[in-house]
C-alpha cells in the first residue's frame, strides 16, 4: 500500500511542477471518511402531455362525466382512444371515479396545470457514496485509482471539528439532491425521471479514503498555499483545499521561511 501511495503521489506532484512557477516544500496524506449506500426508491416518468389528455382533463374539470362516449362526441374521436386514456389516466391516479363520475384527483389538477404527464412508476436501486465532510455525494473518477487508507495513514487532522452525520438520518429532500448530484441517468427515452419516493436507505460500508496535502510555493508572488488531491474523485478537494489554507498557509509560511538560520542561533548564544 505504502509504494502505491508514493507512485500515486508522485504522478499528482509532478502535475503541479509543471507550472514552473511553483515550488513543492512538502506534503503529507490523509484520511476522511466515506459512506457507501444503497438507496432504494420509487421513480416516475415525467413526459410532456398528449393534446387529447389535456382535453379529456379539461372536460372532467368542468363536467360531470359518466361515460366515455361522452368526451369522445364532444371532442369527435373514437371512444376506444378516450377509454383508453381514460384508463391510462386511472391507473396513473390522475383519475377516479367518484358517485360514478369521472372526477380529476389533485394530481390529475397538478399535472394539468404544468401540462406534464407522470407515469410508468417503478422501484429502482441506487449506489451514492456520502462525505459527511462535504456534506453531499461524492461521483468516483472510474479512470483514476482511488486509495482506501492502512492504518499507517493518519485521518484527517480537522476530523474531530466535523459533524459526522450518518447517511441515514438525512432528509429526503438531500437525499434525492444527492441522487441528482451523484451523476444518475435522468433522461430517458420518452421523457425524464423523477423521484416520487425514498423507500429506505441502507449503509453498507464506510471506507476511509487518502487524500495527498501538497505545501505549495509560488515563487512569482512569493506565497504559500495548499493543494488537496482526493483520490476518490480524481480531483483536486477545493473544501480541504479552503479550510486548510484558512487554517494553516500562514503557519506553513512560518514553517518552511521563517526558521531561525544557524548564523542567528550562535549570534543569540554570544
Amino acid at each position: 500500500m505504502s509504494k502505491h501511495l508514493d507512485t500515486e503521489m508522485s504522478k499528482v506532484s509532478a502535475m503541479l511542477l509543471e507550472q514552473r512557477h511553483l515550488r513543492l516544500l512538502g506534503s503529507e496524506r490523509w484520511a476522511f471518511p466515506l459512506q457507501l449506500a444503497n438507496i432504494q426508491m420509487t421513480t416516475g416518468i415525467r413526459s410532456q402531455m398528449d393534446v387529447l389528455m389535456k382535453m379529456i382533463l379539461k372536460i372532467l374539470g368542468k363536467l360531470d362525466v359518466k361515460h366515455a362516449i361522452e368526451i369522445s362526441e364532444l371532442l369527435a374521436v373514437e371512444s376506444i382512444f378516450v377509454e383508453h386514456m381514460l384508463k391510462l389516466m386511472m391507473q396513473n391516479q390522475m383519475v377516479e371515479i367518484n358517485d360514478g363520475f369521472y372526477r380529476l384527483t389533485h394530481m390529475g389538477i397538478e399535472q394539468l396545470k404544468v401540462g406534464t404527464f407522470v407515469h410508468d412508476s417503478m422501484e429502482e436501486e441506487v449506489e451514492v457514496a456520502y462525505s459527511p465532510y462535504h456534506s453531499d455525494a461524492l461521483v468516483q473518477d472510474t479512470n483514476q485509482s482511488s486509495v482506501e487508507a492502512d492504518n499507517k495513514v493518519n485521518d484527517y487532522r480537522f476530523a474531530e471539528e466535523i459533524a459526522q452525520v450518518d447517511v441515514t438520518e438525512l432528509k429526503d429532500s438531500q437525499i434525492i439532491q444527492m441522487i441528482e448530484d451523484s451523476g444518475y441517468e435522468f433522461i430517458v427515452e420518452n421523457g425524464q425521471k423523477q423521484i416520487e419516493e425514498i423507500r429506505a436507505i441502507e449503509l453498507q460500508e464506510t471506507v476511509q479514503v487518502v487524500c495527498f496535502d501538497f505545501h505549495m510555493h509560488d515563487t512569482t508572488e512569493d506565497s504559500v498555499f495548499i493543494r488537496v488531491w482526493n483520490t476518490w474523485t480524481g480531483q483536486f478537494d477545493v473544501a480541504f483545499e479552503t479550510e486548510l489554507n484558512q487554517k494553516e498557509a500562514s503557519r506553513l509560511r512560518k514553517h518552511y521561511f521563517d526558521q531561525p538560520t544557524s548564523i542567528d542561533t550562535d549570534e543569540v548564544s554570544e
